[in-house]
C-alpha cells in the first residue's frame, strides 16, 4: 500500500475512533438528560464513525480484488447506506434541537428509508461498470457530496435560526462546523465532477491536508453538541429556578402574587410613600358568602370563579398596584401615590362593579358580590400590619353593613372589632346556656285577618345586652360556622311548638322558617329536617322552609335540584325577600316553589312611590300567573293593607298586625284567631 493511501487509511481510522466516542458520550448524555436531540447526534456519530471504518476497510482491499468482488461491493455499500444515514441522523437531531420537539415517527421511518435506498443505489452504480474509475468515483463521491453540501447547509441554518434561544456558544460552533463540512463536500463534489468531464483528478495534493482538517471539523462539531447540551441544561436549571421563585411568590389559581410578594412591595411602597410625603391605601377585599358556592357546585367551579374574579379586579386596577390573593376567597390591594384619602371609594367601587356582572360557567350564571375594607396611609397607620389589620376591620364593617359594598376605616371601628371578638365568644356559650329562644310573627289572611301561621325568628337573650335580634349576630354565626350548629335546634323547636299550637284546636297550622346559607348547604339538610318533623308529629305540608333570592340565585341548578328533594319530603317552599336579589324568571318556573315573600323595602313606600307600587303589582300580577301565593312582609300602616288588598295579595306580616312575640304571647292571638289590625311602631 502506498504511504499516501496509508496515510489516508489511518486518518480514516483515527477519525472513526473520534465518532464512536463522541457516539457513547453523547448516547450516555441522551440516557441521563433524555433530550432527543442528542440520540440523532449520536446515531449521526455512529454511523459515521461506520463509514469511516467502511471507506478504510475499502481502500485495504482497493488493490486486492476488482470492483465487482463481493468484498469490495460490501464495503462499499456498508460505506454508502451508512455515510447517507449519518446525513440524516444529522439532520434530525439539528431539527429537534432547532425547534425543541421530537420528530414526527412518520417522517423519521421515511428519512432513514431514503438514506438505506440512496446508499443502495449508489453502491448498484457504482458496481455496473467496473471499467469506468471516473464514473465510480462519480457515482460513489460526488453525488454523496452534493447532497452532504445540501444537508450540512441545512442542517447549519437549523442550529444557526433555533426558535426562542439566545445563539450561545455551542451552537456557534455546531453551525460553524457544519458550514466547514459543506465546503469540504461542495469540494469533493467539484473534484469528482471535474475529474469525470475532463478526466483529470484536481487538487490531488491537497487530499491529506483535508483529510487533517476533516478531523479537526469533527472535532469542533463533537465539542459543540456537548456544549449544546451544558448550555441547554443551565437554561433549563435558570428557568426552572426562575419558575420555583414565581410559584414561591405567586399564587398558583390566580397567577396573582401571594402574600408574601405582596407585603414585600407594600414595604417598599410605603417606605417611598414616606420619604416622597404621598398617600398610600391598602384594601382587603372578599367575595361575599363564596363558600355556597364552593359546597354546592363543587370546588372546580369555585376554582374558576376565584380566577375570573382576580381577572376582573386586575383590569380595573391601574398596571402599577399590586393585587395579592391571601388565601380561600381573600384578595388585597396595594395602591401608591394616593392623590387624596377619599379617592379610596372610587378605587373600591371600581372593584365592587367588576364582579357584579354575572360569571357564566357550565351554562349556569352566577351572581358574585364583594366586600371591600379599605385604609389610608398615613392616617390610619405609620405601617404595614398596622393598615392591613385596620383595612381588615374596615372589611368586617362592610360585611356587617349586609356585604356588596365598601368601608373606609375610622378609629371608631376598633371598638367595634373587639365587641365582635367578644360577641362571638359569648355566641359559642349561647346553645349550651340556652340562651337562644325562638319569637313567632303571626302570618294573616289579607283579606280576612284569620292567623294562617307564623313565621319563627331567632333571638338571642344576652346576659349583659338584653334581647338581640339576628342583625346583631346571625352574621357572625355564618361567618364563624356556628349556625350549622343551631340549625337542628331551631327546627325541632319551631315544629314542636307548631305541633302544639295544632294540637291545641288550630289544625293546618304553618310554621315558615328561614334557612341561612350555611343551612341551606349542610349536606344533612334533608336527614335535619326530616328527622325535626318526626319527633315533633308536624305534618310535613305545616312546615314552609324560606331561602333568600339572592342565595337562590347564586347557585340556581345546585338550588334547584335540592329545592326538589325538599319537596319529596312534603314540606313547603317559599323565597324569601324577593325582588332585592338579582331574579331570574326562567329559574322561577323551574323552581317547585310555593310561595313568594315580597321584601318590606318594596312594601315600606308603595303607597307613596310610583315605582315601588309597580313592582309590588307585577309581582302579585306575576304570582298569580305562575300559581303561586304572595306574603306581603312589614305591612305596617292600614294604608298598605288596603293597597295589597286591593291588588288580591293574599297574605301579610308586620307590626301592623303583630311584633313577633314569645310563644306565652303568641297563644293568645291564636285565642283570637282573626287579628284586629293596629298600628304597632317599627322595631328593627
Amino acid at each position: 500500500m502506498p504511504a499516501e493511501t496509508l496515510n489516508f487509511y489511518w486518518i480514516h481510522l483515527a477519525r472513526a475512533a473520534m465518532a464512536l466516542v463522541l457516539a457513547v458520550v453523547l448516547l450516555g448524555f441522551y440516557r441521563h438528560y433524555r433530550r432527543f436531540y442528542l440520540r440523532s447526534w449520536a446515531w449521526s456519530w455512529l454511523f459515521l464513525a461506520l463509514h469511516l471504518s467502511a471507506t478504510a476497510v475499502s481502500m485495504f482491499l482497493l488493490p486486492r480484488f476488482p470492483v465487482g468482488h463481493v468484498y469490495r461491493l460490501l464495503t462499499t455499500a456498508v460505506a454508502q447506506v451508512a455515510g447517507y444515514l449519518q446525513l440524516v441522523f444529522l439532520l434530525f437531531g439539528t431539527s429537534e434541537f432547532a425547534h425543541d420537539r421530537r420528530l414526527a415517527p412518520a417522517l423519521e421511518k421515511w428519512g432513514k428509508a431514503a438514506a438505506i435506498f440512496l446508499g443502495l443505489l449508489s453502491t448498484l452504480l457504482f458496481s455496473s461498470d467496473p471499467g469506468d474509475a471516473h464514473l465510480r468515483h462519480f457515482l460513489r463521491i460526488a453525488v454523496f457530496a452534493l447532497l452532504s453540501t445540501l444537508g450540512f447547509v441545512v442542517a447549519a441554518l437549523f442550529v444557526w435560526r433555533r426558535r426562542g434561544h439566545e445563539l450561545q456558544m455551542g451552537p456557534r460552533l455546531v453551525a460553524l462546523a457544519l458550514l466547514l463540512y459543506g465546503l469540504e463536500s461542495l469540494y469533493d463534489a467539484v473534484v469528482s465532477s471535474a475529474w469525470l468531464l475532463s478526466g483529470r483528478l484536481l487538487g490531488t495534493g491537497n487530499g491529506q491536508l483535508a483529510a487533517y482538517a476533516d478531523f479537526v471539523v469533527q472535532l469542533l462539531m463533537g465539542m459543540g453538541m456537548v456544549t449544546c447540551l451544558l448550555e441547554d441544561e443551565r437554561g433549563a436549571a435558570e428557568r426552572a429556578a426562575g419558575q420555583a421563585e414565581h410559584m414561591a411568590q405567586h399564587d398558583p389559581l390566580t397567577e396573582l402574587p401571594n402574600r408574601q410578594l405582596f407585603l414585600d412591595r407594600l414595604n417598599v411602597g410605603l417606605a417611598r410613600a414616606r420619604r416622597e410625603g404621598r398617600k398610600a391605601a391598602v384594601f382587603f377585599l372578599n367575595l361575599d358568602r363564596f363558600q355556597v358556592i364552593n359546597d354546592s357546585l363543587g370546588h372546580t367551579v369555585g376554582d374558576w370563579v376565584l380566577h375570573e374574579a382576580g381577572r376582573r379586579i386586575q383590569a380595573v386596577v391601574r398596571q402599577g398596584d399590586t393585587l395579592a390573593r391571601f388565601g380561600s376567597d381573600e384578595f388585597a390591594l396595594f395602591v401608591s401615590g394616593l392623590p387624596a384619602s377619599d379617592h379610596a371609594g372610587k378605587i373600591a367601587m371600581k372593584m365592587l362593579e367588576a364582579v357584579q356582572a354575572p360569571f357564566q360557567v357550565e351554562g349556569r350564571e352566577l351572581f358574585i358580590t364583594l366586600s371591600v375594607g379599605a385604609s389610608v396611609f398615613p392616617e390610619d397607620g405609620p405601617d404595614a400590619e398596622t393598615l392591613l389589620k385596620n383595612a381588615g376591620t374596615a372589611l368586617h364593617r362592610a360585611k356587617d353593613k349586609g356585604r356588596d359594598t365598601w368601608e373606609l376605616y375610622t378609629a371608631a371601628m376598633n371598638e367595634k372589632a373587639v365587641e365582635r371578638l367578644a360577641l362571638e365568644s359569648a355566641l359559642r356559650k349561647a346553645v349550651a346556656r340556652e340562651e337562644l329562644v325562638l319569637h313567632y310573627q303571626p302570618i294573616i289572611e289579607a283579606p280576612t285577618g284569620r292567623i294562617v301561621g307564623a313565621e319563627a325568628l331567632l333571638r338571642w337573650r344576652h346576659p349583659e345586652r338584653g334581647l338581640l335580634f339576628p342583625k346583631d349576630f346571625i352574621d357572625l354565626a355564618e361567618t364563624t360556622g356556628l349556625i350549622t350548629g343551631m340549625g337542628p335546634w331551631i327546627l325541632k323547636t319551631a315544629c314542636t311548638q307548631a305541633r302544639a299550637w295544632q294540637d291545641q284546636g288550630h289544625p293546618g297550622f304553618l310554621m315558615a322558617l328561614n334557612l341561612s346559607a350555611h343551612q341551606f348547604l349542610d349536606p344533612d339538610l334533608l336527614k335535619k329536617v326530616g328527622d325535626a318533623l318526626q319527633a315533633s308529629g308536624l305534618p310535613p305540608s305545616c312546615l314552609e322552609l324560606e331561602i333568600t333570592e339572592s342565595l337562590a340565585m347564586q347557585t340556581a341548578e345546585a338550588t334547584l335540584e335540592l329545592l326538589r328533594r325538599l319537596k319529596a319530603l312534603g314540606v313547603s317552599l317559599s323565597i324569601d325577600d324577593f325582588g332585592t336579589g338579582h331574579s331570574s324568571l326562567a329559574y322561577l318556573k323551574r323552581f317547585p316553589i310555593d310561595r313568594l315573600k315580597i321584601d318590606q323595602s318594596f312594601v315600606r313606600e308603595m303607597v307613596s312611590d310610583p315605582n315601588d307600587a309597580a313592582i309590588v303589582a307585577t309581582v302579585l300580577l306575576m304570582s298569580r300567573s305562575l300559581g303561586l301565593e304572595v306574603v306581603a312582609e312589614g305591612v305596617e300602616r292600614e294604608d298598605q293593607l288596603a293597597f295589597l288588598r286591593e291588588r288580591g295579595c293574599g297574605f301579610a306580616q308586620g307590626y301592623l298586625f303583630s311584633r313577633p312575640v314569645e310563644p306565652v304571647a303568641f297563644a293568645p292571638l291564636l285565642q283570637e284567631g282573626h287579628l284586629p289590625v293596629r298600628a304597632k311602631p317599627a322595631v328593627s
